[in-house]
């Protein structure tokens, strides 16, 4: 049989199958490489001020930022007057700052509480007392910075000190989505 003659059934059904798999192979790349993001773990906390706070009641109505902290960090000291400042300045946009006081050594609830006092932070903490929550994010160093969207997948993590403006820059980010 010549060559010609198998050509016209790889033009008819052997193309469309090929053409109909590599649409599917594409949708499925663009879908498992558009997001880096992976669902953020649900956790339920009391916060200082006494309410009870559960992240997921927060999926759907605003975007989160989670700092992971301890009063004798150095580190996690000097970013929080820049966290105060950011807080001000977006408190009225699509965000919710929750400092997670995670004890560490010889820091207690009440040393985080005289530090929150001492610097007249105005956002919300809470105590992450067993550190499960902190092991749910796999924080190892602090201060560790996970950014939360409105749907509930980890926009990003930071684990280093933030300054106001980048973290200013990186909610408005996650906000516009």
């Amino acid at each position: 049989m010549p060559l010609g003659g198998n050509r016209n059934r790889w033009n008819g059904a052997s193309r469309r199958n090929t053409l109909v798999f590599l649409a599917l192979l594409a949708v499925l790349l663009l879908v498992s490489c558009g997001s880096d993001s992976r669902l953020a773990n649900d956790f339920q906390v009391t916060l200082f001020d006494g309410a009870s706070f559960r992240l997921s009641d927060q999926i759907g109505e605003t975007t989160m930022v989670l700092n992971f902290w301890y009063p004798t960090c150095p580190p996690c000291r000097a970013e929080m007057p820049g966290f105060q400042r950011a807080w001000r300045e977006l408190k009225g946009e699509d965000v919710r700052f929750l400092g997670l006081f995670v004890p560490q050594g010889l820091d207690t609830e009440q040393d985080a509480r005289d530090f929150v006092d001492e610097l007249a932070l105005t956002y919300d903490f809470a105590t992450d007392t067993r550190a499960q929550v902190a092991q749910s994010y796999d924080v190892l160093y602090f201060p560790t910075t996970v950014f939360i969207d409105r749907k509930g997948n980890i926009f990003r993590s930071e684990i280093a000190v933030m300054d106001e403006e980048k973290l200013i820059s990186l909610v408005r980010q996650m906000i516009q989505g």
